[in-house]
Formats: structure tokens, C-alpha cells, sequence
């Protein structure tokens, strides 16, 4: 019998101390974007106080008793830009004091999947028709956040990667590649390794018998030291973990790369309802802007087409789409897109006017009205119920990591998950500077010989299994945990011949199982924590 439990002790001792080393190595390197995660996101949280803040002059303005017509209000907008300017969208006021925004696009700029399409926001009162100013959607603090969350899109260098949808479905994804600005693949690389730091830290906190005397859900402040950012790191780390788990799985949807593969993915596997109206070449999704995004599920929405006998009448005016909109009960903030005609081979097809509701959004103000752009007649009424099912659940997701679909209490939990990490970061750079051994990094080493051999085969097998698992899923996780089992494989060999020229032996080398107190009367691991 004692030498089952001692057997069984060296196992458990041998586990921990492989996924402690994982974590912390993990830990090390997803540092650095989960401080740019959650420092912008709480950014992005809270860009509309944020705005008003900033640019009182352009959001605020004094309510009067009667406004201008929208589209004297768009001249004006018109006459401070260039040109060449494109109209992007009209904004009309979300409530009574606030400013009239019409975005316009400068052809010139490169757009996706060139490069992170800008706007230009110009503001009008919409009491006195008086142009207020305006600003590039990507400038000031939530702009810069915004391209921060991504790591600015596919901006800057990029490498093209090999299209799901065009593998299912050539005919709809015609593209056989994928263009991916080499950061935010990086993003997407550090989004699944932070999956397995979350995954390694609960197994490090769950309970077990060689660790009995470990609080779980208290801190032992008293104790100081490594003990109590040890404690502070853990259970921070438990309460969030959940939530932030959920965080990087909702936001790898809607990633360069993987996210346009699960897009493809979902809409075979589960397509949506799907309108019988004729359509322009253009999509819904061709309208996306940071500043004024398209919900997700609704991206590859065609822009249905005006149908026209005979003469060709005079379009609705913006007023008119403006009040179209109200009746129908858009959500105050939506924005009109104007119609875009396209012709070809001397045909002309007349687009439709697109009133979308404001985003970050619920589910159930997930809405697209379509407008007949000359009769003002509604041609299709797109809402997330005609979304298939995997559309809606991301749809979800991401209103959570919005911290949109339950009001405030999602923004609650949204900002507190961002605290949690930053304060996660802090702790478990304490934990490392107040373990470390004087004059020496403190990073740990290679697993030992005896370590290995006392890692139970289930225990490797199910790591396997879990690893694999995720590089199917997530291929460029898969390319760089090969990387990183070659590195491993290295420092290995370079870790044998190291100790057969009789270098002193590291923590790792001390007998598996064997325990040491701590300063609190606590069994802790040698080598490991």
C-alpha cells in the first residue's frame, strides 16, 4: 500500500510539475497580448463615454425644436470633403443630442483585404444644419484601440493561407487563398495558446491530495510573499477563466484566417435563409468599417437590387428612407447605406437603400431593412432568425464580447474579465520575481530524466489527444506546437550533454515526488511552483 501512494505521488508530482512548466512558458508569451487584449478592449467597451468625452464638439449638440432634412444635412457634409470622397453612410441622431454623422471613403485607400478600410466622419448639427467638424474613424483613442484589438487587420505585410470555403464550396468562395496581415495571424496564434494557458492553469488550482493544504478560494494575505500573489494569481485566474475562454473563442470568429474559414464552414453546414430578390454584385459585408460595423452573421448579405420597367423614376430621398426606418422601428443609431448601381454589358441594376442597425448590438436588434430605393417598399427584412444555427450562436458569442447581450450587466462582466487578466499578468510576474533564486532567472528548465519517466502514460496520451485536437481545429496552432516540439526536442539534448559534463543539477533533477516546505507550513513541489 505505501508504495502505491508513493507511486501514485510521484505521478501526480511528475504531472504538475510538466503542466506548471507549460504554463508558465505559455504564460511568458501570451503576456504581452493579453495586456494590448484587455487594455483596448476596455477601450472599445466603453467607447461611446470615452467619445463623448474627447469630442464633445462633434457628438453633443444643444436640442432644438425642429432639424434640417437629412439630405441638406448630407450637402453640407459634402461640401467639406473632397470631391473625389465617396458616400459611405448617413447616421442620423440616436437621441436628441446628439450629432448627425455621414462617413465617406476615399477610393484612393485601401480596402479589404488590402488593408484596414478608413472613413471619414464628417459631424453636422442636425437642429441649425452647421458643419461641426469631423475626423478619421481610425484616429484619437478608440481608434487606435480598435486597430489595436486586431493588430491593425491586414494591415502591413501579409501571406496568403489556404481557403475551407473554397475547398466546399469553389463556386460561392471562388479564391483558392486567403490574405492575412501577418500580426493579426499572430493575434490568432496567441488567442489558442491562450485556450491552453487557461486549460493548464485549472488543472494547476484543482484540488488534489498532494497539494491538501492549498487554499482554493481564498487568499492568504497574511502570509505575504509568493504565497499571497500565489494565491491572488489563482483564484483571479478561476474566476475568469470561464469567461475569458469563452472571450477568445467568440472572438477567433470573426480573425482574418480562421474566423472567414468558420464563416464558410457554418453557412454550408447550417445555411441561412436566403431571400428571392435579385441583387447587385456588391454585399453587405463590403460595408463593414471599424467605426461602424456589420453584425457578423450578416457579412456575405447580397445588396439587393431595385427592380425598374420602363423609365428609370427618381430615387427616395434620405429624408424619406430616414422616415421609413422610424416606422418600421429601427434601432435609434442605425445607419443608412445609400444605393449602389452597377453596370455591365450596358445593363444597369439598381441597388437598394440598406438601414442597419447600429452595432455592437444585441441579438434581437440584429436587423438589415432593404429598400426599394425609388418606391421606398421593403424588399427583404433580414433579422438573426433567419440566420442558421451556427450563425446564431456565434452571433452570440460575439454580443457577449461585446458586452452587449444582456445590458449592462454583460458590460459588468466584460469589464471585470479585463481587469482580472491585467491583474493576472501582474501576479504572475510577482509570483516568477519573488521565486526566482538570487542572481539566476529562475525559468524552468527541461523536464529531467526521472520526471519523464514518472509521467504516467495516460497522463501524456490525454495531452496528445488534447493537442491534436487543437491543431486540427486551429491549423497554425498546429504548425507552431510542431515548432515548439522541436525546440523542446533541443533543449533536451542540450540539457543531456550539459549534465553528462557533470553540470550541477537544476530543480528538475531533484527526485520526483519529493516535497519541500514552504513558509507557510505548505507542501510545495520542488522544481515547480
Amino acid at each position: 500500500m505505501t508504495t502505491t501512494v508513493t507511486t501514485n505521488r510521484r505521478a501526480d508530482a511528475a504531472v504538475l510539475r510538466r503542466i506548471w512548466r507549460l504554463h508558465f512558458w505559455v504564460g511568458l508569451f501570451a503576456a504581452p497580448m493579453l495586456v494590448i487584449l484587455a487594455c483596448s478592449g476596455l477601450v472599445i467597451l466603453y467607447s461611446q463615454p470615452i467619445n463623448d468625452l474627447l469630442n464633445r464638439d462633434l457628438f453633443l449638440v444643444e436640442p432644438g425644436s425642429a432639424t434640417v432634412p437629412l439630405d441638406d444635412q448630407l450637402a453640407t457634409a459634402s461640401s467639406h470633403v473632397a470631391e473625389t470622397f465617396l458616400l459611405d453612410a448617413v447616421i442620423p441622431p440616436a437621441a436628441g443630442d446628439r450629432a448627425t454623422r455621414v462617413d465617406f471613403v476615399n477610393p484612393e485607400d485601401p480596402a479589404y483585404p488590402q488593408g484596414e478600410g478608413n472613413a471619414t466622419q464628417v459631424f453636422v448639427n442636425p437642429y441649425t444644419g452647421a458643419y461641426l467638424g469631423q475626423r478619421e474613424e481610425l484616429s484619437g483613442i478608440v481608434g487606435f484601440a480598435n486597430q489595436m484589438h486586431r493588430l491593425f487587420g491586414n494591415d502591413g505585410p501579409q501571406v496568403h493561407l489556404p481557403s475551407v470555403g473554397h475547398l466546399i464550396n469553389p463556386s460561392a468562395y471562388p479564391d483558392a487563398t486567403i490574405p492575412v496581415g501577418i500580426a493579426n495571424l499572430w493575434l490568432e496564434l496567441s488567442a489558442v495558446w491562450i485556450l491552453v494557458l487557461m486549460a493548464s492553469g485549472l488543472y494547476l488550482w484543482w484540488p488534489r491530495a498532494i497539494e491538501s493544504a492549498k487554499p482554493l478560494l481564498r487568499v492568504r494575505w497574511g502570509k505575504g510573499g509568493r504565497i499571497r500573489w500565489r494565491d491572488l494569481h489563482a483564484l483571479t485566474g478561476v474566476i475568469i477563466a470561464v469567461i475569458l475562454i469563452g472571450y477568445v473563442l467568440s472572438g477567433l470568429t470573426w480573425s482574418r484566417y480562421w474566423g472567414e474559414n468558420w464563416r464558410a464552414f457554418s453557412g454550408e453546414v447550417a445555411p441561412s435563409i436566403s431571400v428571392d430578390a435579385p441583387s447587385t454584385p456588391a454585399s453587405l459585408g463590403d460595408y463593414d468599417r471599424l467605426g461602424r460595423r456589420i453584425a457578423w452573421a450578416a457579412q456575405d448579405d447580397p445588396m439587393y437590387a431595385s427592380p425598374v420597367t420602363g423609365a428609370v423614376p427618381a430615387q427616395l430621398s434620405l429624408q424619406d428612407a430616414d422616415r421609413i426606418a422610424k416606422e418600421e422601428g429601427m434601432v435609434p443609431g442605425y445607419a443608412i447605406i445609400p444605393p449602389a448601381d452597377s453596370t455591365e454589358d450596358g445593363q444597369t441594376v439598381y441597388g437598394s437603400y440598406a438601414v442597419v442597425n447600429a452595432w455592437p448590438q444585441r441579438m434581437s436588434e440584429q436587423r438589415t431593412l432593404y429598400l426599394n430605393q425609388f418606391t421606398g417598399a421593403t424588399i427583404a427584412n433580414a433579422t438573426a432568425a433567419q440566420d442558421g444555427a451556427l450563425s446564431r450562436l456565434t452571433s452570440f458569442g460575439i454580443a457577449m464580447h461585446m458586452g452587449n447581450q444582456f445590458g449592462v450587466l454583460t458590460r459588468i462582466i466584460a469589464t471585470v474579465a479585463a481587469l482580472g487578466v491585467l491583474l493576472s499578468v501582474v501576479t504572475g510576474l510577482l509570483m516568477w520575481w519573488k521565486r526566482r533564486p538570487a542572481g539566476r532567472t529562475g525559468l524552468p528548465s527541461p523536464a529531467s530524466a526521472a520526471t519523464r519517466a514518472d509521467t504516467p502514460r495516460r497522463a501524456v496520451i490525454a495531452v496528445a489527444v488534447a493537442a491534436v485536437a487543437l491543431g486540427v481545429i486551429y491549423p497554425v496552432f498546429g504548425v507552431s506546437l510542431l515548432v515548439v516540439l522541436a525546440a523542446e526536442g533541443m533543449a533536451a539534448v542540450l540539457a543531456a550533454r550539459r549534465r553528462s559534463g557533470g553540470a550541477a543539477p537544476g530543480a528538475e533533477d531533484v527526485p520526483v515526488g519529493q516535497t519541500t516546505p514552504s513558509a507557510d507550513g505548505d507542501e510545495t513541489l520542488v522544481g515547480s511552483r
